[in-house]
């Protein structure tokens, strides 16, 4: 659209010249004659304008893609010496490469990833983003592969094995989280019925606060993902530890672009295709301990 738009204003530049030659040869430009610079002038701002905003538009394929994850999260995504690593901005860095374009992680809190994304701030998310019914009416979901919940409590704690050992007690939740509404209705109202209380949720915004809290005695357990479970043990060193054995709330992850943008959600489509089909996805997958997409479950999340 842009070029068609530089094509008219070279056109209309050419028509001012020649009336300018003809109408005012030796005198000052009339105001008819500034008017209608002025209108050029603009016309050519606009051009400029909308062919800067192809270069960074969603649908380029030129473009950089810019990614937002939250890098407190390990081993999905976090900062080592000052670089993005982990799952999220791995596959991130191969799905741009795929599609011919550059990556850049921007580092989001998960609480911020959605308002961002419909802000126009980052492209598409890559950071442990469950898929949710409620979600899909604001973004758009890629599913990439499938995960659960764990439960956290101190080394010398009583083990809480499953989502009902939670009735009654202090639970540390990463803010925004889908498991936050799952153990609020869900698993509260389970607890209500067999005549016990419900879980009293404290929202932190990043998990290792709430695995702090509960070395700290804060809470008495942490729930967040397995994955994330795992690391936080072995990053505080054997305070905490996984009393869970079976995975909470089984759910389907995504990458997810802002809702209506079908150009960039079938390119990301189309690379993690063409991953899966070059084996680096499998591959990748089997590095992070990942499970496929349950498109099943997908399906059943989203009333497909």
């Amino acid at each position: 659209m842009h070029i068609q738009l530089f094509h008219i204003v070279e056109r209309s530049v050419t028509v001012l010249a020649m009336r300018t030659k003809q109408q005012w040869p030796q005198s000052r430009p009339t105001r008819r004659a500034r008017t209608l610079t002025a209108t050029v002038l603009s016309a050519c701002m606009l051009a400029t304008s909308v062919s800067a905003c192809g270069t960074s538009g969603d649908g380029d394929s030129t473009s950089t893609l810019v990614v937002g994850s939250d890098l407190t999260a390990p081993p999905y995504s976090s900062l080592k010496d000052g670089k993005p690593v982990g799952f999220d901005p791995e596959m991130a860095t191969r799905l741009a490469e795929t599609m011919g374009r550059k990556v850049s992680i921007k580092d989001t809190r998960f609480e911020q990833l959605i308002p961002s994304l419909k802000a126009g701030q980052i492209n598409l998310i890559a950071s442990d983003l469950y898929i949710t019914k409620e979600r899909s009416a604001t973004v758009d979901y890629i599913p990439y592969f499938s995960t659960g919940n764990s439960i956290v409590v101190g080394a010398d704690d009583t083990p809480i094995t499953d989502a009902m050992g939670l009735c009654g007690r202090k639970v540390a939740v990463i803010q925004g989280g889908a498991i936050v509404k799952s153990l609020r209705s869900d698993a509260s109202a389970k607890c209500t019925r067999a005549g016990k209380h419900e879980i009293e949720l404290r929202e932190f915004s990043k998990d290792p606060e709430g695995a702090q809290a509960v070395v700290a005695g804060q809470v008495d357990a942490l729930v967040t993902d397995a994955a994330i479970c795992a690391e936080i043990s072995k990053a505080f060193n054997g305070k905490v530890v996984v009393s869970s054995h079976d995975l909470l709330y089984p759910v389907p992850v995504g990458l997810a672009v802002k809702k209506g943008n079908d150009t960039l959600r079938k390119a990301v489509v189309e690379a993690l295709d063409k991953l899966k089909k070059s084996g680096e996805y499998a591959k990748l997958l089997h590095e992070y301990n990942l499970r496929p997409v349950d498109e099943q479950r997908v399906a059943s999340i989203l009333g497909r």
